[in-house]
């Protein structure tokens, strides 16, 4: 157990690069969502396009902290879960 506490800590072992790549039917929405991006960018004029970016990035930060959320609370019910296992019933 220490060595796996271990390895996580140093960041030998990294959840998120073992998760795979995109299904293909999200690989199919991402690029028709990238083809969308890029017919209303050209569209924009350059203040325009500034605004949408900012959306862009803006969105992508919530995101990655609503995901980094998941990833703990999945973390700790899974946890929850082995001590309830491996101690016979709930605590």
């Amino acid at each position: 157990m220490d060595n796996l506490i271990n390895e996580l800590y140093y960041g030998n072992i990294r959840p998120v690069e073992q998760m795979g790549g995109l299904t293909a039917e999200a690989a199919t929405i991402m690029k028709r969502v990238h083809e969308n991006e890029d017919r209303l960018e050209a569209c924009l004029n350059e203040q325009e396009k500034e605004l949408f970016h900012t959306i862009q990035n803006d969105r992508l930060d919530v995101t990655c902290i609503i995901e980094e959320k998941r990833f703990r609370e999945a973390f700790i019910l899974g946890a929850r879960l082995m001590v309830e296992i491996l101690t016979g019933g709930p605590q």
